[in-house]
């Protein structure tokens, strides 16, 4: 007998499936001995590896014939052609930002789980529900997309769901756990399946998930690992993400010419394709380089530019970060004013969008602010605040950093706090040095 093929499963699961609800049978109802609901389920969803003699057991239950069912499968090829293309514009639809419309038209399609597309379907409610930030509700969906995607693996429908699952840890400040998520993402990665993006997008938040938490060297080695294949990629955002990525890596670890020049050459690029969003990110690194160069107008027009992206994308958050750079620029050009005014306006920010690592950071300068013109009582206000989100996301070199801020201020006005802080910053750097205290690798 020939082989069949994946589809040819899934369509003659669906034919069975159809003509069994039509007769008000349920799975018990034709199970016996020799076959179980089980594996009648299996059959339906075309999971690939039943036995061929069960699914002929099956249709002759149902008084149907095999060589009948090419006309029986025609007609459910076509309505299946039919429901994919829907869920296709229900995608596109997401991806406009048009979510309502997509979640009517997911609502109508009304897939039961042993539909073909059904992990589609999940997979699609999931982003939508990220979208809207029902967090609960997309990684219950996302979840039940891994679940359906035994039926097939080459759509990389388990892989695509991991990846929107690091996504909801990321946008609940759980980075540790958004970096499980998206290499979960890549062990599930079929290559030469379908949505071949997601072999990059995968990539990039790891790496970006890397650096938030302060492991640049293996964030570097993602970046370098993609970047000669970086012109496969058919998404022109994702490539430019890629920049970004690497001019900001690249001013982190202090090489700030090669950030320079690649900050630029991706600003071009995102230039000649209108990608405002990549624009945004590439003058704010560009800002950074150029302020730790201490080329202060530089930096100042860079972020300038940056902030005439203002309202040209949704991701208002990023501006918390771009704000506060621009705080700590004025405050080296000691115009107070507006520092304060600039840092404020990331506070709010990133209070408003609940941006953990943002927020930290914003609350972080203010602090700084404070303390640089000796307003040491405010200063611990914003320091102490900026520590508190610092325990509670478990970010520990930032937590270090704050104690640090915080010991220079308590030195000034009050011994015995300051000796607390002193302690509190030994007991933080035992959990970043690990809990023996031994260095395997020279910094």
């Amino acid at each position: 007998m020939i082989p069949l093929t994946v589809l040819e499963i899934h369509e003659i699961g669906e034919v069975i499936r159809k003509v069994r609800k039509e007769r008000g049978l349920r799975l018990e109802d034709l199970a016996d001995d020799n076959i179980s609901p089980a594996t009648i389920s299996n059959i339906e969803r075309g999971v690939p590896h039943v036995n061929m003699e069960k699914t002929k057991y099956l249709l002759s239950k149902l008084n149907l014939e095999l060589d009948n069912l090419p006309n029986l499968m025609v007609s459910e090829q076509q309505e299946l052609e039919e429901t994919r293309f829907e869920l296709f514009k229900a995608e596109t639809l997401l991806t406009i930002g048009d979510v309502e419309a997509a979640a009517e038209k997911l609502d109508r399609l009304d897939l039961e789980d042993s539909h073909p597309y059904a992990s589609l379907a999940y997979y699609l409610k999931g982003k939508l529900f990220r979208t809207k930030q029902n967090w609960k509700r997309a990684e219950r969906s996302l979840f039940n997309a891994i679940r359906l995607t035994n039926q097939s693996k080459q759509n990389n429908i388990e892989a695509a769901s991991y990846n929107e699952l690091s996504l909801c840890s990321f946008n609940q400040n759980d980075i540790n756990q958004a970096l499980k998520y998206v290499e979960s993402g890549l062990d599930s990665y079929i290559e030469n399946g379908e949505r071949p993006i997601f072999k990059y997008l995968l990539r990039r938040n790891k790496a970006i998930y890397l650096e938030k938490l302060g492991r640049l060297g293996e964030a570097m080695q993602i970046v370098q690992e993609v970047w000669d294949s970086l012109w496969e990629i058919e998404q022109i955002e994702t490539i430019l993400s890629f920049y970004w990525l690497r001019a900001d890596l690249l001013r982190r670890s202090g090489m700030l010419e090669d950030s320079i020049h690649y900050a630029k050459e991706g600003l071009e690029l995102a230039r000649l394709n209108r990608q405002y969003h990549s624009m945004f990110d590439l003058w704010t690194v560009l800002g950074s380089v150029y302020m730790q160069q201490q080329h202060w107008n530089q930096a100042e027009s860079s972020f300038n530019m940056a902030l005439k992206l203002t309202g040209k994308f949704e991701d208002e958050h990023k501006f918390t970060t771009t704000y506060a750079r621009l705080g700590i620029l004025y405050m080296h050009k000691r115009k107070w004013d507006l520092a304060k005014e600039v840092i404020q306006k990331a506070i709010r920010i990133g209070e408003r969008k609940d941006v953990a690592p943002r927020l930290t950071y914003a609350l972080q300068v203010m602090g700084d602010f404070y303390r640089k013109q000796e307003h040491y009582e405010d200063a611990i206000h914003f320091y102490q605040k900026a520590l508190d989100i610092a325990k509670k996301h478990s970010y520990t070199k930032k937590e270090y950093q704050i104690l640090f801020r915080l010991s220079q201020c308590y030195e000034k006005i009050d011994e015995q706090e300051f000796h607390k802080c002193l302690q509190n910053m030994y007991k933080v750097q035992q959990d970043l040095q690990g809990e023996e205290g031994i260095s395997i690798e020279e910094e």
